[in-house]
């Protein structure tokens, strides 16, 4: 009985043991530079990891999210958007005035290679003019409780009154991604595009996103840049039936926002993969 009891206990050590263990492999989060960050269960809106949140930031060119889905629900995929002057004069942009593309491409430009006159040249199309456009993009993140964002443009460019979160970012995404079509646009690597106006004129797109073919599982989602914004991205994988969004805001620079995504991302598949293990030691 002596023998018996003792290794009873032995046995309720070790399993005290594995769930400290556990416990403390939970916290292990990593060290990144972003001021601001979150990871979330797609499917089931659980935060696994959050820093500063629902601090506010800029978003730079991840604010082309919500352009490309007000553009998705509000107009066709061959509706002809013409470039504007305005959106031709646009830092960062391929386009000149009177460039003609369908509706697609232009989102498949903008999303891709995060051309910033075509975002103002979706906006224009869209509502007629970009305070219009702005106020959409407003009344769109109320209605999916973003509401520590406020937009002042189609692009992200810096503008004290233009400015997010990394919670209401993943909301954003999160919303998006469950469009079949805005799905399809931000997971392509890379694309040919073909003008209607110049005739004849292609357009080669590789996505910004580093982790599209090189991050196992990865879906999505955009890159945001600036100075003032530092490096931004919303990231989104897949492994099995889950799919996690991650969002980081200013880091260090261009190549350490994809680094600490990707360690974010790792951190949260490592978390559910060890709550599922808990959840079956304990059944």
């Amino acid at each position: 009985m002596k023998i018996w009891r003792k290794q009873l206990g032995s046995a309720i050590l070790s399993v005290a043991f594995l769930l400290l263990w556990s416990a403390c492999a939970l916290a292990a989060a990593p060290d990144i530079t972003a001021d601001a960050a979150i990871v979330v269960n797609e499917q089931t809106g659980e935060v696994l990891y959050e820093k500063n949140a629902d601090k506010r930031e800029y978003p730079a060119s991840m604010t082309k999210m919500m352009t490309c889905i007000l553009a998705l629900e509000r107009t066709s995929p061959n509706q002809i958007v013409t470039v504007s002057e305005n959106a031709a004069d646009v830092e960062s942009t391929r386009l000149y005035p009177g460039y003609e593309l369908r509706m697609a491409d232009m989102l498949q430009q903008m999303m891709t290679i995060s051309d910033n006159g075509a975002a103002t040249a979706v906006g224009e199309a869209v509502a007629g003019d970009i305070d219009s456009f702005a106020a959409l993009m407003n009344e769109k993140a109320a209605a999916l409780g973003a509401t520590g964002t406020h937009f002042v443009n189609a692009n992200g460019m810096p503008d004290s009154n233009h400015y997010s979160t990394a919670r209401d970012m993943a909301k954003i995404a999160s919303y998006g991604m469950k469009m079949p079509a805005f799905r399809k646009i931000v997971g392509t690597q890379a694309k040919n595009l073909y003008y209607i106006r110049p005739a004849g004129h292609t357009a080669y797109c590789e996505n910004t996103n580093e982790l599209l073919g090189t991050y196992p599982g990865c879906t999505g989602v955009k890159t945001g840049w600036t100075r003032a914004a530092r490096g931004c991205l919303t990231a989104a994988a897949k492994r099995g039936d889950t799919e996690l969004i991650v969002v980081v805001m200013h880091s260090d620079d261009d190549d350490t926002r994809f680094r600490e995504a990707a360690a974010l991302l790792d951190y949260g598949f490592d978390q559910l993969q060890q709550e599922h293990a808990s959840s079956a030691h304990a059944a």
